[in-house]
């Protein structure tokens, strides 16, 4: 990759991911911070369906997370969850497994190659859906429905996503995958213009990004992190955070964050929930008064 003089060395980022992957989500806050404050040195953001589930009946467990059944899933994501305080309800597996991750992830295949800006909105929505609220993301009505509240037309796409085009799309990315020889999820792989990489495999911690960055950049390179933008923006993508995430984003003690969103979004302007004993807060949107655009 050849830069103008003066400007930051770039690399290419792979995400290797999956809509069913626990471990991804608790990797949510973690990367979204180092994104926004490393952007300058990504030239290409790429985020890789890996296909974690084709079919549940022969998804043959996960041995290193002590997984044989749905129970274990079940048992896995509660204990993840409250660990890490980033919501994982589970109840979804003991009430019917989720068959696969396949329709959930050609979908995002779809709403990637239209309307780009879009998909990590999209990926987003469907964790939120799982995760949280314990809705099958396999099934045709739950994902219509979350591309509906997306303004997106939900049938169009999920017929696409669920025809030859869409299980071909996917193949790309597993196979891209496969070629970075990913093994499990999260996976990040970062790429520099000479072809060389690294790799940062599960839900590392933020200085594991900033130093695998270094290290794939060259040797006289000063990282220097951008500011993360106000919460007002960042919610204008992500509009639904976890009191976690708010935390890891700025830096915040889990009591600070509170007063810290009505301070900075106005207490007029969002939602506070809870949880399974853990705060969320949504970012209310308010319609144009009349005579504004």
């Amino acid at each position: 990759m050849n830069n103008p003089l003066n400007e930051a060395p770039q690399i290419d980022l792979y995400y290797i991911t999956d809509p069913l992957c626990s471990f991804c989500w608790v990797f949510e806050p973690t990367l979204r911070k180092f994104r926004y404050q490393y952007a300058k040195y990504i030239h290409n953001d790429t985020t890789v369906m890996g296909g974690m589930i084709e079919k549940w009946e022969n998804f043959g467990g996960d041995g290193a997370n002590g997984i044989t059944n749905a129970v274990d899933v079940a048992k896995h994501w509660r204990e993840i969850g409250d660990y890490t305080r980033m919501v994982m309800d589970g109840r979804i597996w003991l009430d019917e497994p989720i068959d696969s991750s396949f329709p959930s992830s050609q979908v995002y295949q779809v709403v990637r190659r239209d309307d780009p800006e879009k998909a990590s909105v999209f990926l987003r929505k469907l964790r939120e859906t799982v995760m949280m609220w314990n809705q099958d993301i396999s099934k045709a009505e739950v994902v219509t429905g979350i591309l509906e509240e997306m303004d997106l037309d939900a049938e169009e796409i999920w017929q696409e996503a669920n025809s030859f085009e869409g299980r071909m799309l996917l193949n790309g990315d597993l196979g891209l995958a496969q070629a970075l020889t990913v093994s499990g999820f999260p996976t990040v792989v970062m790429v520099n213009g000479d072809n060389q990489g690294i790799k940062v495999v599960g839900a590392q911690s933020y200085e594991a990004l900033i130093e695998a960055l270094q290290q794939i950049l060259p040797t006289d390179t000063e990282l220097l992190a951008d500011p993360i933008p106000s919460l007002d923006v960042v919610m204008e993508m992500t509009p639904m955070l976890l009191n976690r995430e708010i935390e890891v984003l700025y830096n915040l003690e889990e009591v600070e964050v509170q007063r810290f969103v009505d301070m900075t979004l106005g207490k007029e302007n969002h939602q506070k929930g809870e949880l399974l004993g853990q705060n969320y807060y949504k970012k209310i949107q308010h319609a144009p008064e009349k005579g504004q655009q």
